[in-house]
Order: structure tokens, then C-alpha cells, then sequence
């Protein structure tokens, strides 16, 4: 590392990576202001993408202490350049995989500021199945190739404090002791802004007391795991999990137990906790008996198959407190600014079905099918959820959660539900492996509408051309079980069912079958 002291021997260089809407420019401004009133040398520039989230702004900024010996002002550079950072900042955790996949990190100068939430980008929200990118491996890297480290949730420790991100931010740089001039600037330079100036000024001194007590934060967040839930309203369910379920799938089940008690009630919840056990009596009675593979997995998909978004579970999701808290805290409204929040609805037929009795239900659906109008009759609904009445709109919808048992669309999940861990159960008779891949097709059971109308088409597709038969033993387990995994790959990679077509369509090895039953007789054409 070179000897030279940045700021005064040469330039400090400072490059932050934020999304649109969490203030980047408003902390290069402060930085800029601060330094300006030490009477510091800086300049500084931004290179603007793709507002919010399906791109960053990076701000550049370097500055340097006015010298006597300086014949001349130094002239700075207009964009960050590889093996030249001196502090690095990124507001995310994708962010800062970007700046490390820049080279603009380097282990024998770089200090690296990072927080470790996640805001998904689209093309992991876009994603058929589970696409999110390895964040493990970006805080390894960061680990590895940072000269120093300051890595922590900053968001959590933002709502913690009730202050913004860009504020713990500036504290944590400050924090880092590389600055040319004082803590107290920056503190007038939030000051002079104007801008919610105490819950800033509590935000910088948090982001300071963070880089200064934490210089490495090695092992802060972990977050392939979620801890176990204590003191939840479904404490005897918990306790329950507990003395019948192994231990190693409890974060699991423990979070699914909380998801459907918010869901519906503590008697859904507890169905969940049965369908779990039936799995985990498979796991005990298999020769492996430490193996809990099937029961995690099935606890993971189960939760979020039993809770479905219907009507009502869309507009409890949208009238809920924190999530107009959250729009607000987005927007970067203030306390004292108004937010208009439209809400666009479209349902149609399918929707209103939903909501009706079984017999009712069912009676419209047939009715709308015989007419080819399933799908062509809409009713678009704009509900502003910031407005009295419109929040008394969506809180009745959600209301009526009270009948979703009742209703249509409960009836058909739970008989695909029972249908499923039902396959899986005699598949783990059969073949582990196989089970396991049984589990994992619940990874098409997702979305709304159109969507998840065609999952149910792939998974039935599935369940039909080759569990079924192999369940019936015309299906070695082995080819099951690999022809079942490239299926649902198939589907997951394509929303309209051509992958998945051509791989059932081409069908298993001949020798997979038992001598009665030829291919051609158990594999049928399959429309997408």
C-alpha cells in the first residue's frame, strides 16, 4: 500500500453505488458541503442508469487538502478508476457485487462500506423459479478483497433508528477515519441542508458508532437462514414442532407456522403442521434415519402453497400500515408531504369465482368456459389505498378472508395439495431421490390469474406423464426421477410450456418400461 496519505499527498477517492430513491445524490451533496466548508479541494460527478431498481447511479467524488506547495490546483478525475478507490459504498448488496465485479476494490487500499439487504433485481423477480444470485459468495468476496471492511444491514439499523440509509452512510464513511477534515462539517453540512435534520444527524452518528466499533463485520448477517420464531401468538404450535419435528427443519417450519397464522388462522397453521408431519414419519421411517431432506423441502413449499394469493390475500397485503409506511419511506416523502398511492386491479371472472361458494363457484366457471369468455372479461379497478374509502375497499376485501374455506378456489388448492403430498408419500416407498423431485414441482405453483393457470397446467402435465406411471411401476425410479427434474426445469424456464412439451413429448428410455406397457401407450401427446 502506498505511504501517501489521501486527502493531502494526493487525491482521496470516493465512489458510492445507490439506487434510484435512496438519496445518493443528497450524500455526495453533503459530502461536498462538508468539505467545502474545511476548505478541501473536490470535485464531484455521477453517472446516472436506469432509475430504481433495474439500475444504479454511481457518484465519484475525489478531493484533496489546498497546500501552499501546490503551485498549481490538482486536477481530479471524472470517473473511478480500477486499483484507485480509497472508499467504496454501496447501498445493496448486488451493489456491491457490481463495484467488486469493477475492480473497484482493492485489498491493499480499499475500505468497502456495504450493507447486506437485498432489493431483487428484476431478473431475479422475473425469474420462473428461484434465480436469486449468490450472495454468500459476494460477501466472501468482499471479505477477500477489501482492504478494510465495514458490512452490516443498514437498512435494519435505519428503521432501527428511524432515520434514512444515505445518512448512516455518510456515517459510516466519516467512520472510517480517511476524511480530510472533520466529523463536525458533515454535521453542519446536514444542518445547513435542511433536511430532516435530526433524524439525519441520528442516522450519521449511528453509521459513525458503526465503522468505529466494527471495522470488520465478518459473521453480522447469514442470510441463508432465518431464526426461529419465539413468542409468536402460535407458541403451542411452535412447542408442538418442536417435540415432533427435527430440529434441523424448525427454522423452516417455524416460519411457515407464522406465514399461515397471518395468512388465515391458528387452525390453518395447525393443518400445515400435519401435512409437515406425514413428511417427517417418510424421513423417520427411511433407513437414513438422519436424513430430513423431504421434510425441509416439503415444510418450504407447503407454507407457501397454503398461502395462495387470492383476492383477499392481495388487498390485506396492500392495506397494511408498514407497507404504506414502506411506499412512503420509497418515495422519500416526508413527514409533512402527501402520497397519492393507486392501486391497479384487473379482475375478472376466475376472481370473482374464487370468492363464491363451491357450488356457485364452480356453477360460473362452467358457465363462463361453455362461452369461451374465461379470460376476456375484466373489470378494471383503480383504488387509491392513501384515501378513506379506498382502504375501507381493500380492508373489506381482505376481510373476507373469514370465508376463504368456503369458497371455491380453497376447495381445488386443498385437493392439489392432498394430491401431491399424497404422490410424494408413495414415491419415498419407492425412491428418496425421486420423492425429493416430487417435493421440488411444487416449485410451479406460483403467481395470480394467467399465471398460475398455466402452473397448474405444467404440474398436472407432470404428475400425469410420469409420477403417476412410476408410482404404478411402469417407470424405473431412476428415470423417473431424472426425466421429472428436467421437466420441471422445462417449465421453469419457459412460461408457455414448450420446453416442457418437447421433453415429454420425447418421453423416457424404452427400457424403463416393464414389457406390458409400451411408450408410446403411456406417454400421449400433451398440449401446452
Amino acid at each position: 500500500m502506498s505511504s501517501s496519505k489521501p486527502g493531502i499527498d494526493r487525491p482521496l477517492t470516493i465512489v458510492i453505488a445507490a439506487m434510484g430513491g435512496e438519496g445518493g445524490g443528497l450524500l455526495a451533496d453533503w459530502i461536498v458541503e462538508g468539505a467545502k466548508h474545511s476548505g478541501i479541494l473536490i470535485q464531484s460527478t455521477s453517472i446516472p442508469g436506469v432509475a430504481q431498481r433495474t439500475g444504479a447511479t454511481a457518484y465519484y467524488l475525489e478531493m484533496m487538502r489546498a497546500l501552499e506547495s501546490h503551485a498549481i490546483d490538482p486536477v481530479f478525475g471524472l470517473y473511478p478508476a480500477p486499483g484507485y478507490i480509497d472508499i467504496a459504498v454501496a447501498s445493496e448488496l448486488i451493489e456491491a457485487g457490481r463495484l467488486l465485479e469493477k475492480g473497484l476494490v482493492s485489498p491493499d487500499r480499499t475500505t468497502l462500506i456495504t450493507s447486506t439487504h437485498r432489493i431483487y433485481t428484476m431478473a431475479e423477480r422475473t425469474a420462473l423459479g428461484d434465480d436469486r444470485f449468490n450472495t454468500q459468495g459476494i460477501m466472501n468476496a468482499a471479505r477477500e478483497l477489501s482492504h478494510r471492511l465495514v458490512m452490516s444491514d443498514l437498512v435494519d439499523l435505519a428503521r432501527e433508528r428511524n432515520t434514512a440509509l444515505n445518512a448512516i452512510m455518510l456515517g459510516a464513511i466519516a467512520g472510517t477515519g480517511l476524511l480530510p477534515f472533520s466529523n463536525n462539517a458533515l454535521e453542519t453540512a446536514i444542518t445547513t441542508r435542511g433536511i430532516s435534520v435530526a433524524s439525519n444527524l441520528e442516522g450519521f452518528h449511528a453509521g459513525l458508532e458503526l465503522a468505529n466499533t466494527q471495522s470488520v463485520t465478518e459473521n453480522s448477517v447469514d442470510l441463508s437462514n432465518t431464526p426461529p420464531l419465539t413468542g409468536h401468538v402460535a407458541h403451542p404450535l411452535i412447542t408442538r414442532a418442536r417435540q415432533s419435528l427435527p430440529s434441523t427443519a424448525l427454522d423452516v417450519i417455524e416460519s411457515g407456522i407464522a406465514r399461515l397464522i397471518d395468512y388465515q388462522d391458528t387452525e390453518y397453521a395447525a393443518l400445515y403442521l400435519d401435512r409437515v408431519e406425514r413428511i417427517a414419519a417418510v424421513d423417520r421411517e427411511t433407513k437414513q434415519s438422519d436424513n430430513t431432506t423431504l421434510t425441509r423441502e416439503a415444510a418450504r413449499h407447503l407454507a407457501l402453497w397454503m398461502s395462495y394469493e387470492d383476492v383477499m390475500r392481495v388487498a390485506d397485503l396492500k392495506s397494511r400500515a408498514k407497507r404504506i409506511t414502506r411506499v412512503r419511506q420509497e418515495s422519500g416523502a416526508t413527514l409533512d408531504e402527501p402520497v397519492r398511492i393507486t392501486e391497479f386491479l384487473n379482475p375478472g371472472i376466475e376472481e370473482f369465482a374464487t370468492l363464491l361458494p363451491t357450488g356457485v363457484g364452480r356453477s360460473l366457471m362452467r358457465w363462463a368456459d361453455n362461452r369461451g369468455i374465461t379470460h376476456r372479461l375484466h373489470l378494471p379497478m383503480h383504488v387509491r389505498s392513501d384515501t378513506i374509502w379506498g382502504m375501507i375497499r381493500l380492508r373489506f376485501l381482505a376481510w373476507l378472508s373469514i370465508r376463504r374455506r368456503n369458497s371455491y378456489r380453497f376447495v381445488l388448492e386443498q385437493a392439489m395439495i392432498e394430491r401431491w403430498l399424497d404422490a410424494a408419500i408413495q414415491a419415498a416407498k419407492i425412491d428418496l431421490n425421486f420423492a425429493f423431485e416430487v417435493i421440488c414441482c411444487a416449485r410451479l405453483i406460483k403467481g395470480y390469474s394467467d399465471t398460475r393457470e398455466r402452473a397448474n397446467r405444467h404440474f398436472d402435465h407432470l404428475l400425469e406423464r410420469i409420477v403417476t406411471p412410476a408410482l404404478a411401476g411402469l417407470l424405473a425410479p431412476v428415470t423417473a426421477t431424472a426425466w421429472l427434474k428436467d421437466g420441471c426445469a422445462a417449465a421453469l424456464a419457459d412460461d408457455e410450456g414448450k420446453g416442457l412439451k418437447a421433453i415429454l413429448d420425447q418421453g423416457p428410455p424404452t427400457s424403463a418400461f416393464t414389457a406390458s406397457q409400451s411408450p408410446a401407450a403411456a406417454t400421449p401427446p400433451v398440449t401446452a
